[in-house]
């Protein structure tokens, strides 16, 4: 079972939220045909989107898949069972080893946990772990770069220049 945010699909642009429909229930890239389709059900009809996602998730390629729609107006699912942890998010830990300055290994660690959890990580945890790797690179450059102008403007000073 893939348990798909609705809520989380709804937004974007007509194109967007067609590719998004797509890729993220039916796990793989639109057919020109059903592309067409969809879009021209939903073009600058924005209210028709939730029923777009329902009628692709209730279709019998993404029942294969075990899709499972939900939205965040609906009651929250069930607790897993008890004798199975639930895994922590890829994100959590990464953001747990970027939050303060630690080892490279800490880092990579991090890394490495978050490329064996892409696989089930839901969108919204992918996003979030977008952004939170994009501002930590960012963060990374940032530091590099005022070593190097620190580094340089040291030789200046040696070099009287």
């Amino acid at each position: 079972m893939r348990e798909v945010n609705g809520s989380e699909l709804l937004g974007g642009s007509d194109h967007e939220f067609v590719v998004n429909l797509y890729t993220v229930i039916l796990n793989r890239w639109p057919d020109e045909d059903g592309y067409r389709h969809h879009l021209q059900k939903i073009e600058n009809h924005p209210e028709r989107r939730r029923e777009t996602l329902v009628g692709v998730a209730g279709s019998q390629e993404a029942r294969n898949l075990g899709v499972v729609l939900r939205f965040d107006s609906d009651p929250p699912p069930p607790p897993p069972p008890a004798a199975k942890p639930a895994p922590k998010p890829a994100a959590n830990s990464l953001a747990a080893a970027l939050a303060e300055p630690a080892p490279a290994t800490d880092l990579i660690g991090a890394l490495a946990d978050l490329r064996d959890r892409l696989g089930t990580m839901s969108p919204a945890e992918l996003a979030s772990a977008q952004r939170l790797l994009a501002e930590t690179l960012a963060a990374v450059a940032a530091h590099q770069a005022d070593r190097v102008e620190a580094r340089l403007a040291r030789l200046e000073s040696r070099v009287g220049g």
